[in-house]
Protein backbone atom coordinates (compact mmCIF):
# COMPACT_ATOMS: atom_id res chain seq x y z
CA UNK A 1 0.00 0.00 0.00
CA UNK A 2 1.61 3.46 -1.26
CA UNK A 3 2.37 6.11 1.78
CA UNK A 4 0.60 9.36 1.64
CA UNK A 5 2.29 12.70 3.07
CA UNK A 6 0.24 15.24 4.31
CA UNK A 7 0.62 18.62 3.45
CA UNK A 8 2.43 19.19 6.54
CA UNK A 9 5.40 16.56 5.92
CA UNK A 10 6.14 17.53 2.61
CA UNK A 11 6.57 21.10 3.68
CA UNK A 12 8.84 20.33 6.63
CA UNK A 13 10.74 18.02 3.72
CA UNK A 14 11.01 20.27 1.67
CA UNK A 15 11.05 23.80 3.81
CA UNK A 16 8.50 25.25 1.18
CA UNK A 17 5.31 27.18 3.46
CA UNK A 18 2.10 25.47 2.83
CA UNK A 19 0.98 28.36 1.44
CA UNK A 20 3.36 28.17 -1.14
CA UNK A 21 2.50 24.36 -2.11
CA UNK A 22 -1.31 25.56 -1.98
CA UNK A 23 -0.92 28.65 -4.21
CA UNK A 24 1.61 26.31 -7.04
CA UNK A 25 -1.56 23.77 -6.85
CA UNK A 26 -4.47 26.53 -7.16
CA UNK A 27 -2.07 27.39 -10.14
CA UNK A 28 -2.07 24.69 -11.81
CA UNK A 29 1.57 24.11 -11.51
CA UNK A 30 0.86 20.42 -10.27
CA UNK A 31 -2.01 18.33 -8.72
CA UNK A 32 -2.33 16.02 -6.24
CA UNK A 33 -5.29 13.47 -5.17
CA UNK A 34 -7.57 14.42 -1.73
CA UNK A 35 -8.82 11.44 0.28
CA UNK A 36 -11.95 10.56 1.69
CA UNK A 37 -12.07 13.55 4.23
CA UNK A 38 -11.18 16.10 1.87
CA UNK A 39 -7.12 16.74 2.58
CA UNK A 40 -4.55 16.76 0.35
CA UNK A 41 -2.52 12.93 0.45
CA UNK A 42 1.34 13.33 -1.20
CA UNK A 43 2.94 10.41 -2.73
CA UNK A 44 6.64 10.13 -2.89
CA UNK A 45 5.92 10.65 -6.58
CA UNK A 46 4.40 14.27 -5.83
CA UNK A 47 7.38 14.70 -3.52
CA UNK A 48 10.02 14.16 -5.93
CA UNK A 49 7.98 16.88 -9.19
CA UNK A 50 7.61 19.46 -6.31
CA UNK A 51 11.29 19.28 -5.46
CA UNK A 52 11.72 19.58 -8.90
CA UNK A 53 9.29 22.61 -9.36
CA UNK A 54 11.07 23.97 -6.50
CA UNK A 55 14.36 24.08 -8.27
CA UNK A 56 13.52 25.87 -11.21
CA UNK A 57 10.91 28.11 -9.04
CA UNK A 58 14.49 28.76 -6.64
CA UNK A 59 16.47 29.93 -10.09
CA UNK A 60 13.58 32.63 -11.14
CA UNK A 61 11.65 30.61 -13.23
CA UNK A 62 8.42 32.92 -13.32
CA UNK A 63 4.96 31.68 -11.97
CA UNK A 64 3.03 32.22 -14.86
CA UNK A 65 5.50 29.79 -17.08
CA UNK A 66 5.31 27.10 -14.09
CA UNK A 67 1.74 26.68 -15.33
CA UNK A 68 2.63 24.05 -17.95
CA UNK A 69 5.93 22.76 -16.20
CA UNK A 70 4.89 19.34 -16.43
CA UNK A 71 4.56 19.14 -20.27
CA UNK A 72 7.57 21.04 -20.70
CA UNK A 73 10.08 19.63 -23.65
CA UNK A 74 13.75 20.07 -23.58
CA UNK A 75 13.54 23.37 -26.21
CA UNK A 76 11.08 24.46 -23.38
CA UNK A 77 13.42 24.06 -20.49
CA UNK A 78 16.05 25.92 -22.74
CA UNK A 79 14.27 28.80 -23.49
CA UNK A 80 13.04 29.52 -20.12
CA UNK A 81 16.62 28.75 -18.70
CA UNK A 82 18.32 30.97 -21.16
CA UNK A 83 15.79 33.83 -19.86
CA UNK A 84 16.59 32.94 -16.09
CA UNK A 85 20.39 32.94 -17.06
CA UNK A 86 19.83 36.30 -18.64
CA UNK A 87 18.11 38.00 -15.88
CA UNK A 88 20.67 36.53 -13.21
CA UNK A 89 23.77 37.87 -15.17
CA UNK A 90 22.12 40.94 -15.04
CA UNK A 91 21.54 40.51 -11.11
CA UNK A 92 24.94 39.84 -11.04
CA UNK A 93 26.60 43.10 -12.27
CA UNK A 94 24.05 44.76 -10.07
CA UNK A 95 24.72 43.47 -6.90
CA UNK A 96 28.87 43.20 -7.84
CA UNK A 97 28.53 47.21 -8.67
CA UNK A 98 26.57 47.37 -5.35
CA UNK A 99 29.28 45.12 -3.71
CA UNK A 100 32.14 47.28 -4.89
CA UNK A 101 30.19 50.76 -3.70
CA UNK A 102 30.10 49.20 -0.23
CA UNK A 103 33.60 48.23 -0.37
CA UNK A 104 34.86 51.77 -2.01
CA UNK A 105 32.92 53.54 1.17
CA UNK A 106 34.70 51.24 4.22
CA UNK A 107 37.72 52.55 2.09
CA UNK A 108 36.97 56.15 2.69
CA UNK A 109 36.14 55.44 6.03
CA UNK A 110 39.56 53.90 6.72
CA UNK A 111 40.59 57.18 4.80
CA UNK A 112 38.99 59.68 7.09
CA UNK A 113 39.85 57.75 10.19
CA UNK A 114 43.60 57.66 8.76
CA UNK A 115 43.80 61.69 7.79
CA UNK A 116 42.25 63.00 11.17
CA UNK A 117 45.70 61.80 12.80
CA UNK A 118 47.81 63.24 10.71
CA UNK A 119 48.39 67.02 9.24
CA UNK A 120 49.34 65.62 5.71
CA UNK A 121 50.87 63.05 3.54
CA UNK A 122 51.33 62.18 0.62
CA UNK A 123 49.48 60.02 -2.35
CA UNK A 124 48.92 59.31 -5.93
CA UNK A 125 45.75 60.85 -7.51
CA UNK A 126 43.62 57.81 -8.12
CA UNK A 127 41.72 59.41 -10.45
CA UNK A 128 42.88 60.66 -14.62
CA UNK A 129 40.34 63.08 -15.77
CA UNK A 130 38.10 65.64 -14.93
CA UNK A 131 35.13 67.43 -16.77
CA UNK A 132 33.19 70.49 -15.72
CA UNK A 133 29.96 68.98 -13.62
CA UNK A 134 26.65 70.61 -15.23
CA UNK A 135 23.64 70.04 -13.05
CA UNK A 136 21.31 70.45 -16.13
CA UNK A 137 23.50 67.02 -17.60
CA UNK A 138 21.27 64.25 -17.38
CA UNK A 139 24.14 61.69 -17.34
CA UNK A 140 26.13 62.92 -15.49
CA UNK A 141 24.25 63.56 -12.30
CA UNK A 142 23.17 59.40 -12.51
CA UNK A 143 26.41 59.32 -12.61
CA UNK A 144 26.81 61.34 -9.44
CA UNK A 145 24.30 59.56 -7.73
CA UNK A 146 25.32 56.16 -8.32
CA UNK A 147 28.61 57.59 -6.87
CA UNK A 148 28.65 60.60 -5.16
CA UNK A 149 32.18 60.06 -4.58
CA UNK A 150 33.27 60.98 -8.75
CA UNK A 151 32.56 64.65 -7.46
CA UNK A 152 35.67 66.94 -6.81
CA UNK A 153 35.96 70.74 -6.62
CA UNK A 154 39.04 72.12 -8.58
CA UNK A 155 40.96 74.82 -6.97
CA UNK A 156 44.31 76.72 -7.16
CA UNK A 157 45.90 77.14 -3.91
CA UNK A 158 48.00 80.08 -4.56
CA UNK A 159 44.60 82.03 -5.37
CA UNK A 160 43.31 84.07 -1.89
CA UNK A 161 39.93 83.56 -3.29
CA UNK A 162 40.34 79.66 -3.86
CA UNK A 163 37.43 78.61 -1.69
CA UNK A 164 34.83 80.89 -4.01
CA UNK A 165 36.75 80.51 -7.36
CA UNK A 166 36.60 76.84 -7.42
CA UNK A 167 35.13 74.67 -10.03
CA UNK A 168 33.01 71.92 -9.44
CA UNK A 169 34.05 68.65 -11.39
CA UNK A 170 33.38 64.79 -12.07
CA UNK A 171 35.56 62.20 -12.05
CA UNK A 172 35.48 60.41 -15.74
CA UNK A 173 36.72 57.93 -17.96
CA UNK A 174 36.94 59.75 -21.31
CA UNK A 175 35.70 62.90 -22.76
CA UNK A 176 32.94 63.35 -24.46
CA UNK A 177 32.83 65.88 -27.31
CA UNK A 178 30.39 68.31 -25.35
CA UNK A 179 32.23 68.11 -21.91
CA UNK A 180 34.53 70.72 -20.75
CA UNK A 181 38.19 69.16 -19.34
CA UNK A 182 38.85 71.08 -16.67
CA UNK A 183 42.34 68.85 -15.49
CA UNK A 184 44.13 66.17 -16.53
CA UNK A 185 46.70 64.24 -14.51
CA UNK A 186 50.54 64.82 -15.21
CA UNK A 187 52.82 62.50 -15.49
CA UNK A 188 55.39 62.38 -12.24
CA UNK A 189 53.96 65.31 -10.53
CA UNK A 190 53.63 64.76 -6.65
CA UNK A 191 51.00 65.93 -4.61
CA UNK A 192 50.40 65.93 -0.54
CA UNK A 193 47.01 65.11 0.97
CA UNK A 194 45.01 66.12 3.60
CA UNK A 195 41.55 65.72 5.15
CA UNK A 196 38.94 68.56 4.43
CA UNK A 197 36.07 69.03 6.89
CA UNK A 198 32.92 71.25 5.91
CA UNK A 199 29.95 71.73 7.76
CA UNK A 200 27.08 71.43 5.49
CA UNK A 201 24.72 72.81 7.43
CA UNK A 202 26.84 76.47 8.53
CA UNK A 203 26.93 77.35 4.92
CA UNK A 204 29.85 74.86 4.32
CA UNK A 205 32.65 76.68 6.30
CA UNK A 206 35.62 74.73 6.16
CA UNK A 207 39.24 74.28 7.36
CA UNK A 208 41.00 74.31 3.63
CA UNK A 209 42.61 77.71 4.34
CA UNK A 210 44.23 76.24 8.15
CA UNK A 211 45.40 72.96 6.31
CA UNK A 212 46.57 74.99 3.12
CA UNK A 213 49.13 77.47 5.43
CA UNK A 214 50.33 74.20 7.53
CA UNK A 215 51.37 72.98 4.25
CA UNK A 216 52.72 75.55 2.64
CA UNK A 217 54.97 75.96 5.45
CA UNK A 218 57.20 73.28 3.76
CA UNK A 219 56.02 73.04 0.34
CA UNK A 220 55.23 75.30 -2.70
CA UNK A 221 51.71 73.87 -3.88
CA UNK A 222 49.29 74.29 -7.32
CA UNK A 223 45.86 72.93 -7.89
CA UNK A 224 44.08 71.82 -5.03
CA UNK A 225 41.62 68.77 -6.01
CA UNK A 226 38.56 68.10 -3.10
CA UNK A 227 37.11 64.43 -3.74
CA UNK A 228 33.96 64.10 -1.78
CA UNK A 229 33.79 60.91 0.58
CA UNK A 230 31.43 60.94 2.95
CA UNK A 231 29.39 63.09 5.46
CA UNK A 232 27.94 62.18 8.64
CA UNK A 233 26.27 63.92 11.60
CA UNK A 234 28.08 65.74 15.02
CA UNK A 235 26.55 67.35 17.56
CA UNK A 236 23.69 68.28 15.12
CA UNK A 237 26.17 69.24 12.16
CA UNK A 238 26.15 67.83 9.15
CA UNK A 239 29.89 67.48 8.09
CA UNK A 240 30.99 66.65 4.64
CA UNK A 241 34.62 64.89 4.47
CA UNK A 242 36.75 65.53 1.03
CA UNK A 243 40.03 64.33 0.25
CA UNK A 244 42.58 67.34 -0.46
CA UNK A 245 44.58 66.33 -3.21
CA UNK A 246 47.50 69.38 -3.27
CA UNK A 247 49.84 69.80 -6.15
CA UNK A 248 53.87 69.91 -5.25
CA UNK A 249 55.72 72.76 -7.03
CA UNK A 250 59.00 72.54 -5.25
CA UNK A 251 61.96 72.55 -7.77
Amino acid sequence: MEKYLSIGEVSRLLDIPESTLRFWQDKGIFSVEKGENNYRQYTVYDLTNIAEIAFYRNLGMPVRQMGRFNQFCLEDYDKVLGSVKDTLQAKIEMYTAMYESACLKSEHIKSIQYLKTVDYTYEKVPFGTLVRFEYSDREQLIRYTQNPSLYVRLMDSRDPEHDKNDIRGIIVSSVREHDTLIWQKKKDSLYAVFLIEEIASENYINDISKKLGTLQKKHKTGILLANFLLGETVDGKRIDYLKAYVEILDS
